[in-house]
């Protein structure tokens, strides 16, 4: 896999300038490099009137195959914004012109690159893929690396969507070394990182989408000025860096989408990933106004919603919300959110176990089908859930174990921190309390680190057992151990070294500590412990 590329810094503020100052007098060539400028800085309106003017200046020049490329990239770049009314009228232009004028294979790739995305936006994957093909061919004949580029991404796209994953993520592998290797111009890089890290998603490649997204961080930062990929593309990056644990940069990245993007379709994808981020750190009015927000804008916002009413203790809600989902189908990837969340829910006390049953059998199949590790993982986990709650735990451990190690080699923490609270639960019920208490405390530190303040506290719970003092005056035992340093007259950077946490977290502790107990400061807390007998020699 690709270590990332040397990817030369492009000024594409500073070019499009120095073009527009002398516009009246501009070349064929240089109408075409003020269009890609223009388009790589977030204008589309000017990019499409310097291609217009560079498509008849190459025309006027007798070069038909730069004008046909010039209306092909016109219509690409339109079709990738979501404006097909306009895209459609350029490409009957291209078709217009190969029909008028003499050109070259090179002008025919185009137009096959052209006719295979047409097939793939109306769904006939089949031809999509064949179109595709033959634009390879004649792309490589031609020796044109873009078109080429762009004819294997249509073709991988086009398989993978039809279900050919291995056939169609070889070519997207071949796409990608090729823009590593620098052969590839920018105005085809772009596009060829944003197709391939959606594919990649879409059936839960995660280990590909995670080095490939790594690679078009390092592209989009060389680039100064880009705007073309913050929209969806960036909804895409911050899902990876989501799941890398890089929640801090996710939530950036999706805050500037929501502060400029126009496409409600990417929206409403940035408020539901923003809404995601807020529940997992326990900021719960952010993620409601977030899911609302993305409700909308038209986007299915389960599994989240239910997930953070299952935070609020509205359990009911949450199981009803992932109920109604499922049964309203999805795509494979929101349908395996779904299934985990279900199994998730119904694995618990009071739910229905059947119902769980049914949610890992079908997200089993699933997983089978799609064969991604993601999915391998998640389907593993939610089976040693079901068994944990049904007295199978010794059968649940060697699972977690297999879901545990798909986690780590992806280097995503918070999944990898959430199955073992499962492991350390499978290994209490099969009676090693030591080996619990090592998962819970591994667990602690990922989670703290990442700040994931419910899941901190359902670990609190978990880990403090049945016939313990878990929740001694509605406390959590790591409330409990924090309010006993209080009382011996301990300073939260003191108990941040006694427990080996962050002074942040703790500062969290004596926060929900003196909320719990509707108590004003530290002194009030320290009466509480010794009236209670919560102190250290209790």
């Amino acid at each position: 896999m690709s270590t990332g590329p040397d990817v030369p810094t492009v000024d594409w503020v500073a070019r499009h300038d120095r073009l527009a100052a002398r516009r009246d007098e501009l070349t064929s060539r240089e109408l075409d490099e003020l269009g890609l400028a223009a388009w790589f800085i977030g204008r589309p309106a000017e990019s499409e009137r310097a291609w217009d003017d560079a498509h008849r200046a190459y025309l006027a020049d007798g070069d038909t195959d730069a004008a046909i490329r010039c209306v092909f990239w016109l219509g690409f770049t339109l079709s990738d914004r979501g404006e097909a009314v306009r895209a459609g009228a350029w490409m009957a232009r291209l078709f217009e012109l190969l029909g008028s004028v003499p050109h070259t294979p090179d002008a025919d790739a185009a137009a096959t690159v052209a006719r295979s995305a047409a097939a793939f936006a109306a769904g006939r994957d089949a031809e999509a893929a064949s179109l595709a093909e033959q634009a390879v061919a004649l792309a490589r004949d031609a020796g044109d690396a873009d078109l080429e580029v762009l004819a294997t991404m249509s073709m991988g796209r086009a398989l993978v969507h039809a279900g050919r994953l291995v056939e169609g993520f070889a070519c997207m592998d071949r796409v990608m070394l090729a823009v590593a290797s620098g052969r590839v111009g920018d105005r085809a890089a772009g596009p060829a990182y944003c197709a391939v890290i959606a594919s990649c998603l879409d059936r839960w490649d995660v280990d590909r989408a995670r080095v490939w997204t790594r690679d078009l961080g390092a592209w989009c930062d060389a680039q100064q000025g880009l705007e073309p990929f913050r929209g969806e593309c960036s909804v895409h990056r911050a899902t990876v860096q989501r799941l890398l644990g890089e929640w801090d940069e996710a939530g950036a990245t999706l805050t500037a989408v929501c502060d400029r993007e126009l496409r409600a379709q990417t929206l409403e994808n940035a408020y539901y990933g923003l809404a995601e981020l807020c529940r997992l750190t326990g900021r719960r009015d952010e993620a409601e106004a977030a899911y609302r927000r993305a409700a909308d804008l038209g986007r299915e916002v389960q599994p989240g919603l239910a997930l953070l009413r299952r935070d609020q203790g509205r359990l009911a809600a949450a199981r009803a919300g992932i109920a109604r989902a499922l049964a309203a189908g999805g795509l494979p990837s929101t349908r395996a959110e779904l299934l985990s969340a279900c199994a998730e829910l119904e694995a618990e006390r009071g739910g229905d176990l059947g119902l769980a049953r049914r949610a890992v059998a079908e997200l089993r199949t699933l997983a089978d089908t799609v064969g991604t590790d993601y999915l391998r993982a998640q389907a593993d986990r939610a089976e040693a859930r079901l068994l944990i709650g049904t007295d199978g735990a010794p059968r649940a451990l060697p699972l977690l174990r297999r879901s545990w190690s798909v986690w780590r080699h992806l280097e995503a923490p918070y999944e990898a921190a959430t199955t073992r609270v499962l492991m350390g639960r499978a290994a209490r019920a099969a009676g090693d309390e030591e080996a619990a208490q090592l998962e819970f405390d591994a667990a602690r530190t990922v989670l703290t680190g990442l700040g994931a303040v419910p899941d901190l506290d359902r670990l609190e719970r978990v880990a403090a057992g049945d016939g313990r003092p878990a929740a001694s005056a509605g406390l959590t035992r790591r409330e409990v151990e924090v309010l006993r340093l209080i009382a011996a007259g301990r300073s939260n950077r003191q108990i941040a070294d006694e427990l080996f946490l962050s002074e942040r977290t703790v500062a969290r502790h004596v926060s929900n500590i003196l909320g719990k107990l509707g108590l004003a400061n530290r002194a009030a807390a320290t009466a509480f412990a010794f009236e209670h007998g919560l102190t250290a020699t209790a």
